[in-house]
């Protein structure tokens, strides 16, 4: 049996009353690859995910999963695993019985004519408990129960739970949205390794664009139920298909240069003499980041935008105006 699958989206929508929740929404996900459903609050990126696992019912359209339509295949047969937001453990029992709980009910829909007898049974589950906890690094916290654990480890049972079924299939609804700043970067990087390494088909869920940036093969933006744009991260954000995209993925500036509507991110603005420049402006305010000293301009035409120059770089001075030279920008 194949431990991933792709996955199909031909025209599907779906509305909540009188509310569109996803339009006319077409897309091909290829078996093993890591993609994420990126856009704002209400965009439909968990009703999405709600149709894949069978929760819903597409109004219209079709979903497919290795090139079978899902119509009439009930959620428990559709071989997809679920990692929810706030992670659903089970307070009162331990994390190996965590980890046990999905197989047990997978166990019960299985004719039992299948299996030898009920040690038979238990082994073969065990055995997956302990592979997967090795593989997460957290088989030394099978005896500890949830509130035991740091958010981080968690994560990584909530995963597990959702690996130990092997599933084709994994969806995650935004994950990471709970853990601190630092600790969400750690996990993002070690979610991406046991994805690569393991080699199934994940759904990915986030208004973040760092981590959709920093983790994806592919991100679909998403916006009011629509698809707007889908690529790769470099083509998502060197190439925005509209001002939205550019927007909402990473930073960008837009206002009229030479009577065009042009966008540029804060990085393709650079320092320039007073010779041989394209704009000036009066530095507002500067912002150390670490990596870049972020600094915010106003243009003569009375418009602010936003510079990011590396720290190794020579500082913008706080003089009457400082002269920039756009390098790359964006026409819409």
């Amino acid at each position: 049996m194949e431990k991933s699958a792709s996955l199909t989206f031909d025209n599907v929508s779906y509305s909540f009353g009188k509310t569109a929740a996803v339009s006319n929404f077409s897309l091909n996900i290829e078996k093993g690859s890591f993609t994420t459903f990126l856009g704002p609050s209400g965009c439909g990126k968990t009703t999405l995910l709600r149709l894949i696992s069978g929760f819903l019912q597409p109004d219209s359209g079709s979903i497919f999963i290795d090139g079978e339509n899902q119509a009439s295949i009930p959620t428990e047969k559709r071989q997809v695993g679920i990692v929810f937001q706030d992670y659903a453990l089970f307070p009162h029992i331990t994390v190996e019985k965590n980890l046990l709980y999905g197989l047990e009910i997978k166990k019960n829909r299985h004719n039992s004519v299948l299996y030898k007898n009920k040690a038979d049974i238990k082994n073969e589950n065990i055995a997956k408990i302990h592979k997967t906890a090795r593989i997460l690094g957290i088989a030394d916290l099978l005896d500890r129960y949830p509130h035991e654990l740091s958010g981080g480890q968690q994560q990584r049972v909530a995963l597990g739970r959702a690996l130990v079924l092997e599933p084709k299939l994994l969806l995650m609804d935004e994950p990471l949205s709970s853990l601190d700043a630092k600790l969400r970067v750690q996990v993002r990087e070690e979610l991406k390794e046991i994805q690569s390494e393991l080699g199934i088909t994940t759904i990915y869920v986030t208004h973040d664009q760092e981590e959709a940036l920093s983790m994806s093969d592919k991100i679909a933006v998403l916006k009011n139920g629509h698809l707007l744009q889908e690529g790769t991260p470099r083509e998502i954000y060197l190439h925005p298909a509209e001002e939205f995209v550019a927007d909402f993925v990473g930073r960008a500036n837009f206002f009229t240069f030479n009577g065009k509507r042009i966008g540029v991110r804060p990085e393709w603005i650079l320092p320039a003499d007073n010779d041989n420049y394209d704009l000036t402006g009066k530095i507002i305010s500067s912002s150390f980041l670490g990596q870049v000293t972020r600094y915010k301009i106003r243009l003569q035409n009375s418009s602010v935008i936003t510079v990011d120059l590396p720290t190794d770089q020579q500082e913008l001075k706080n003089t009457s105006t400082v002269y920039l030279k756009i390098i790359r920008h964006l026409e819409f």
